[in-house]
């Protein structure tokens, strides 16, 4: 028992600690009587209720700071008198006590009394009472005018013509302000007329607006705002031409070029009502007569279109007519450089879809991007928003839990916008799309390459993203991965080394592993292999290619040299042990044969024993000598040319073959 007291003491202490440590908030505190109400205490003292009459002992302490700005004001026509301060929010106000001089209290309130005013008070915890100082209340010099009712209001495109009841005033004022803005604004004080009629001009064209009045007699205060009015002005044109933007792509089935148009919807103000569509016609320059015109509720149009100069013009329309229109000269046989979004995501938050996209896109500066979606069951009613083109993240509202939608995105960029990046979700997954078919393509000694393919599909969680992380025993890498990527090669490797491949998805509450490989790198590449092959085996065709075309070469090319040691006349001449007699034998061939008349001519040598020996001394059976030939030998002289000698050393006995006769 002890230590539940004790408990509850400090629960207790805690919360007077609490209650103490705790701001004062402060209010508007407002307390009305009418002359009706009041009640007769004796002793010229009037209060709204008997309880509160004070005896002869009580001494009423005033607390002036509970009781600030204070002011009240009376109103003739109910007889009433309305006071008002800022107090604590904790105390109730109780009753005024009225202190009158010889007046009864039915009749106190009129426009000729005065007395002493005391408010009292009391504190809705300690239901202690406090007093607020004496007043002395002169009722001729705070009458207030009567608070005026509007009765009617007749709208055009710019202003309101504004009738109200407000008795017998002198002079009112008016004050307004456009829906969903704080500050008011209020017109001159003019003089109030009969017919109690205003006009406010200068008004925005299809506004919704809150107005009120008040007004004042000759010498009494202004009277409270009356209550709001809600108006709203009528349509007029539109005052603005749309921000237009195209894009040309070619049909590659037909031939023809698809003509993109994208616009901007028109600012409120410029609206100036409630745009029902937009026409646009488009006509080639050189043939006008071709001109033709459609009309939409979207803020975009394709249209086909042939490879030459176009005119488009765009309006934009309400009930109260067209705005100023649009006109661009596209040239469609050209076409503009410009790059779609890459790296599109969209995740949710339950509630609310975001849109995600990459920031390096393009070398020029985009403008603006416009993002559109629309159910996929219902693709022509669709929602569009644009942002700054420093912005590269958006937020989807108002989207319906159990549809899918198609999103959108178009960089534009001045006047010229790129084709839209679409992507599914909805707002139970986010994006519906999922890795499939995760692969390698190839490895090397320092680089591997990863592909893999995206499927439409609903995730089993939220998938804020996707990454590809890379690890190994030299450290790791990651990088996130979007739908329009396929492949990825990770580059400066160790050779002969183990890796780990894997993409995981990243979700609010952690990681999950959506697909891994287990990659090796090879200590040399099949190229390295090559490249010293290679050189090898051309350096060994090279070589027998050169031994194979010298033998060629020699044996087509080069004249055949005869050997001497394969004849006689060689042999003996190569005979080191014969010497000639040191004459000399010329043989004129023209004396013996015309050359005219035989191309070639032969000689008849016969080989005798008796040759002269280098040593006359020696014996002859000591010398050498070769087996004479059974048959005698010709040899084939070559053509000699005129007066032309055959030179011989050694005596040789020439023998020619006769002349064959005719």
């Amino acid at each position: 028992m002890s230590g539940r007291r004790s408990v509850c003491v400090l629960i207790c202490v805690f919360c007077i600690c609490c209650a103490l440590k705790r701001k004062p908030v402060f209010s508007i505190q407002e307390l009305t009587v009418t002359a009706r109400e009041l009640k007769d205490c004796g002793k010229n003292v009037c209060v709204m209720s008997s309880a509160d009459c004070p005896s002869e002992s009580d001494v009423l302490t005033a607390t002036p700071e509970r009781f600030v700005n204070t002011s009240c004001h009376f109103l003739s026509h109910e007889e009433s008198i309305t006071c008002r301060w800022i107090q604590m929010n904790d105390v109730r106000t109780e009753t005024f006590i009225f202190r009158r001089t010889d007046i009864n209290c039915p009749s106190i309130l009129h426009l000729y009394s005065h007395f002493n005013l005391t408010i009292k008070s009391k504190s809705i915890v300690s239901q202690k009472e406090w007093f607020s100082d004496v007043y002395p209340v002169i009722i001729k010099e705070i009458v207030q005018a009567p608070r005026p009712v509007i009765t009617s209001v007749n709208v055009t495109d710019s202003s309101v013509n504004v009738t109200w009841n407000g008795g017998r005033t002198t002079k009112c004022r008016i004050r307004y302000k456009r829906l969903n803005t704080d500050s008011w604004t209020e017109t001159a004080d003019f003089p109030a007329s009969e017919e109690s009629l205003f006009v406010i001009e200068g008004l925005q064209a299809f506004s919704e607006y809150h107005l009120s009045i008040s007004c004042v007699q000759d010498l009494s205060r202004w009277s409270d705002w009356s209550s709001e009015t809600r108006v709203k002005t009528s349509e007029s044109p539109p005052s603005a031409p749309l921000s237009l933007s195209y894009h040309v792509a070619s049909d590659v089935n037909s031939g023809l070029r698809q003509l993109l148009l994208l616009w901007k919807a028109l600012d409120v103000t410029d609206a100036r009502g409630l745009i029902r569509g937009y026409e646009v016609s488009y006509m080639p320059t050189k043939q006008p007569s071709l001109k033709k015109t459609i009309h939409t509720t979207e803020l975009k149009a394709v249209v086909l279109v042939r490879a030459e100069e176009y005119e488009v013009t765009v309006w934009a329309y309400n009930g109260a007519g067209h705005s100023p229109h649009r006109r661009l000269l596209i040239d469609a046989s050209r076409s503009h450089d410009v790059r779609s979004v890459k790296s599109l995501w969209v995740y949710s938050d339950g509630s609310s879809l975001w849109v995600r996209w990459g920031r390096d896109i393009t070398d020029v500066e985009v403008s603006e991007f416009a993002i559109e979606w629309s159910v996929v069951k219902d693709p022509k009613h669709a929602n569009w928003q644009r942002v700054d083109g420093s912005t590269f993240t958006t937020r989807l509202t108002g989207l319906k839990q159990e549809e899918i939608y198609t999103i959108s995105v178009f960089p534009v960029y001045g006047s010229v916008c790129a084709p839209q990046t679409s992507i599914s979700a909805d707002l139970q997954h986010g994006a519906l799309l999922d890795v499939d078919g995760f692969r390698l393509v190839n490895v090397s000694r320092s680089s591997l390459t990863v592909r893999w393919t995206w499927k439409q599909t609903e995730p089993r969680v939220k998938v804020l993203q996707y990454k590809l992380v890379l690890s190994g025993e030299h450290g790791a890498e990651s990088l996130s991965v979007f739908p329009d990527q396929h492949q990825h090669s990770f580059h400066h490797l160790h050779p002969d080394s183990r890796y780990s491949v894997c993409i995981h998805g990243e979700t609010a509450s952690g990681n999950f592993t959506k697909a891994s490989l287990d990659v090796s790198t090879p200590l040399r590449d099949s190229d390295e292999w090559t490249r010293f092959a290679v050189p090898v085996v051309l350096l060994l065709v090279f070589g027998i290619f050169s031994v194979s075309s010298v033998t060629v070469y020699r044996k087509h090319f080069l004249p055949v040299v005869a050997n001497p040691r394969f004849s006689l006349i060689g042999r003996w001449l190569l005979n080191p042990h014969l010497q000639g007699s040191g004459r000399m034998c010329v043989l004129k061939l023209e004396s013996v044969f015309p050359l005219d008349q035989q191309e070639k001519s032969f000689i008849h040598v016969e080989r005798r024993e008796s040759v002269t020996s280098e040593h006359e001394d020696t014996p002859p059976s000591k010398i050498t000598t070769s087996p004479a030939s059974s048959l005698p030998e010709y040899v084939q002289l070559p053509l000699l040319a005129d007066r032309s000698d055959y030179v011989q050393n050694g005596q040789i006995v020439f023998q020619f073959p006769e002349k064959p006769s005719d």
